[in-house]
C-alpha cells in the first residue's frame, strides 16, 4: 500500500510542476508576442515622442482666466467671460439650478431636494433663468 501512495504522490507532483511549467510558458509566449507589436520608447527618435505627446486641455484650461462658481461644496469653474458675467447676473437660487443642471448634468428631481423646492418650481425657475441668461448673453453682444 505504501508503494502505491508514493507513486500517486510522484503523479501528483509531476502533474503540478507541468502545470506550472505550461503557465510559465505560456506568459512568455505572451510577453513575446506583446514585444513584437510594442516599440521600445528609447529607440524612438525626438521627432516621434514628441507627435506622440498630447496637450492636456485641463492644463491649458486652468491658465485661462476664468470665474469660479462654488455649488454644494463643488467648483464650477467658467471659462467664458460673458457667461460668468450673465451669471452672476442671475440670483443665487436660480443661478445655483442653472449650473446644477447644466454642468453638473443633475435632472430636475435630483435638484429640488438639494436647494429645497418641488420638482416643478425647480424646472419653472430653471426656464426662467435660461431664457434671463439668454437675453443677458445678447445685451453683451
Amino acid at each position: 500500500m505504501k508503494r502505491f501512495e508514493r507513486f500517486n504522490e510522484m503523479i501528483f507532483e509531476s502533474y503540478c510542476m507541468k502545470s506550472v511549467l505550461n503557465a510559465i510558458k505560456k506568459e512568455r509566449n505572451r510577453k513575446d508576442a506583446r514585444g513584437e507589436v510594442e516599440q521600445s520608447l528609447s529607440t524612438l527618435t525626438d521627432a516621434m515622442l514628441y507627435a506622440l505627446s498630447t496637450e492636456d486641455n485641463e492644463m491649458i484650461q486652468a491658465e485661462k482666466p476664468h470665474q469660479i462658481f462654488c455649488i454644494h461644496g463643488g467648483n464650477i469653474p467658467i471659462y467664458d467671460p460673458k457667461l460668468s458675467c450673465a451669471l452672476s447676473h442671475l440670483m443665487p437660487a436660480d443661478r445655483e439650478i442653472v449650473l446644477l443642471y447644466f454642468f453638473r448634468e443633475l435632472t430636475d428631481e435630483k435638484i429640488a431636494p438639494l436647494v429645497h423646492m418641488s420638482r416643478p418650481t425647480v424646472s419653472r425657475r430653471r426656464k426662467a433663468a435660461t431664457r434671463r441668461l439668454r437675453e443677458l448673453m445678447e445685451d453683451t453682444s
